[in-house]
């Protein structure tokens, strides 16, 4: 009985020290029920309905067809690829890097409830002070720039500077353009005003220490025009400094980033992609391009799908946060020998991110914002729909190199072939197929020097995994989606539960299905991540049954199981036949054939009932 099973229900210690020693349950429960999964997780995957769920490409492993999947109704998201799965606040920490107690803290704040802080660890606590004091000191930085641009008399030079690079007043406010004056402490100087240390500064990378004074700083950006920096929440986490034309002596740089610090990592963060990720989603592609002012200038011009590096190449980092919003890319890299070489790098990691990676020549044009304002937003769109295959580029530089002769062809195709081996599928046979017009070769010959110095796979064994039985994952598939008719089933005194599972931990979840608990609630208990990772999968399956059929379904189900305890009673009593000897205890052996005997007529009339569908 199922009764017995939820009496044996074991506390769970490692739920008690994350949520009771940290935020009240209830706290949870609350800030999950007025939480969109769906709006949480959209923030990050292009999501599409596919009937009772949502799917989209999944965030944490790279994949050409969706496999990721959001069941708002159970509040869970599942990936059928690699199993990566949770609550709305597993996705917060999976896609962010934050603990549990901070991504609580993150959505509470969003839906209006605020977490009570106490008994962090000092580790926990100081991390989160940390990051947040930077955030506030970036926070003032990013607010007196912007004031020094559009209410200080300093900043005019630098707002006709803008003007007449074509970038509008309704732009600099959406971007809070700013302006740092050429002075060695201005920042510095408002900083400590609103109690803000020069350590302060620094570590949050606006200022740096003074070589002549110890003890003292200088602000790092002084007369510059200053573009704030986003990470994917949108709060400023660094800025790009540009000079100012009229205090450019040739070798002063054009321009100044913020370094790295607890906060910004270049690698990772994308400029404009907060503000892009909703265009990138609906029109289905993105424009990278190099520079800050290409961005801006694309947007104002009505393509908000731009986003660009941070003065540091693309990264693995860049195109994991780009993969699950969209496969298509076109690169605008700056025409010079530096942005050509810049394309052609990028082009492995497009590849084994399972990107489509597009490149377009923009002519006289120096950058894309150089384009966009002489020639405009419809010579700009007519452009991209001529960009070409960002390997197209790669040929036409290695054909330049080598020359047409057969060897130089043989040089080329060298070069391209260690791309063509990171492609699969339709990709690889289109590149092969690109490769060898390009190069006037036939494809086999592609084919065979692609696959040259193919590495040897791994054959490591991984350990193997719990996935459930077919019988027990059908069950829980049933409770989570059917309760209603299944339960009634599942609770007849004629029911023994352990023959639905052995594993205990299943077995309680069964039980816990039944009275009722919600399936966020197990699953935040749940230590064994197998078993979470199956219930996940039962909840993401939308077309097992129908409601009708949920009953009948449980009922056979339950009926196979029966034939299957009788097959192994029927070994067992096998056995005991074979180890009992008839001349010396007839009763014995008499007993064990007849007992035989009952299992087969058992057995017999629960198959019969299956095969006319009497047991349902």
């Amino acid at each position: 009985m199922f009764r017995s099973v939820l009496s044996r229900r074991q506390s769970h210690p490692t739920l008690a020290r994350r949520v009771d020693a940290l935020i009240p349950r209830e706290v949870i429960e609350e800030i999950r029920e007025r939480t969109d999964i769906v709006d949480v997780v959209s923030q990050v995957v292009t999501l599409r309905r596919k009937g009772s769920s949502l799917m989209g490409l999944c965030p944490f492993h790279q994949e050409k067809s969706p496999s990721f999947s959001v069941v708002p109704a159970k509040g869970i998201f599942h990936c059928f690829g690699c199993q990566e799965g949770g609550d709305v606040f597993a996705f917060v920490q999976k896609t962010q890097g934050v603990s549990f107690f901070e991504a609580v803290k993150e959505l509470g704040e969003a839906v209006g409830l605020a977490v009570e802080e106490r008994e962090l660890t000092r580790e926990e606590r100081q991390r989160m002070r940390a990051r947040a004091s930077l955030h506030e000191v970036l926070g003032l930085a990013a607010d007196w720039f912007h004031a020094g641009l559009v209410a200080r008399p300093s900043g005019r030079d630098a707002m006709a500077y803008l003007n007449n690079r074509g970038i509008d007043r309704e732009t600099v406010e959406k971007w809070k353009i700013g302006y740092a004056p050429d002075s060695w402490d201005g920042l510095l100087t408002h900083l400590h005003s609103r109690g803000v240390s020069a350590d302060q500064a620094i570590q949050a990378g606006l200022a740096r220490p003074s070589r002549n004074r110890q003890g003292s700083a200088y602000d790092l950006f002084r007369g510059r025009i200053i573009i704030p920096i986003e990470d994917s929440r949108g709060r400023v986490v660094a800025f790009g400094g540009r000079i100012l034309p009229r205090l450019d002596e040739g070798d002063t740089p054009k321009y100044v980033n913020s370094p790295e610090t607890p906060v910004y990592r270049k690698s990772s963060v994308l400029f404009g992609l907060p503000r892009a990720r909703s265009a990138i989603q609906r029109r289905g592609r993105c424009l990278i391009v190099e520079g800050y002012f290409d961005v801006i200038s694309l947007h104002q011009a009505g393509f908000p799908e731009a986003i660009a590096t941070c003065g540091t190449a693309l990264t693995v980092e860049h195109l994991k946060a780009l993969r699950p919003l969209t496969r298509a890319v076109v690169a605008l890299f700056d025409a010079d020998e530096a942005g050509l070489r810049a394309a052609e790098r990028s082009l492995p990691l497009f590849v084994d991110a399972g990107i489509e990676a597009r490149r377009l020549e923009l002519g006289d044009a120096k950058d894309p914002d150089e384009y966009v304002q002489s020639a405009g937003a419809e010579a700009l769109e007519a452009a991209l729909d001529r960009s070409e295959p960002l390997l197209d580029l790669v040929l036409r530089r290695a054909i330049a190199q080598y020359g047409s002769t057969p060897g130089a062809r043989r040089d080329s195709l060298a070069r391209v072939a260690p791309i063509l081996r990171r492609m699969d599928g339709p990709s690889r046979r289109a590149a092969v197929s690109l490769v060898a017009r390009r190069l006037h070769l036939v494809e086999h010959e592609v084919d065979e020097a692609a696959g040259l110095a193919v590495g040897e796979r791994s054959d490591v064994s991984r350990p193997a995994r719990w996935r459930g039985s077919k019988h027990l994952n059908h069950i829980l598939w049933l409770l989570i989606h059917y309760p209603g008719p299944v339960i009634p089933v599942l609770t007849e005194p004629s029911v023994d539960p352990t023959r639905i599972t052995a594993h205990p931990g299943a077995l309680q979840t069964v039980g816990r299905l039944i009275s009722g608990d919600s399936l966020a609630a197990i699953q935040a208990d749940l230590d064994d991540s197998d078993l979470q990772r199956v219930l996940r999968a039962a909840a993401a399956r939308s077309d097992l049954y129908t409601e009708e059929a949920a009953a009948g379904a449980a009922r056979q189900i339950l009926t196979r199981l029966e034939v299957d305890s009788l097959r192994g009673k029927l070994v067992d009593a096998d056995r005991g036949l074979a180890a009992c000897d008839p001349s010396r205890d007839w009763t014995k052996y008499a007993g064990l054939l007849e007992e035989k005997k009952r299992i087969l007529t058992e057995k017999k009339r629960l198959e019969k009932l299956l095969r006319t569908g009497g047991a349902s």
